[in-house]
């Protein structure tokens, strides 16, 4: 028995829970029409060489977030390939 698996199991969970919240977001937002300008921002990792992008008025506060939780991921990846 694997002892990662529980952790694996939580993590698999968590991911879907966070992807059906997203959609419910977007489908919530597209009824009410109150989002007229459209921002985005995206921070994407290949290797160690970050790719920033962003778009509209909010793009810099987006870039910030995503760039946090990019950093959030990384540290929890090391954390959780770490031996015991």
């Amino acid at each position: 028995m694997n002892s990662q698996a529980p952790v694996a199991t939580l993590l698999f969970d968590v991911a879907i829970v966070m992807i059906v919240i997203g959609m419910l977001m977007i489908a919530f937002g597209s009824i009410s029409g109150s989002g007229s300008g459209v921002s985005g921002g995206a921070v994407i990792l290949i290797g160690p060489v970050p790719i920033i992008l962003g778009t509209g008025p909010y793009s810099f506060e987006l870039i910030v977030v995503a760039a946090v939780l990019t950093v959030l991921a990384v540290g929890f990846f090391l954390l959780v390939r770490r031996k015991k």
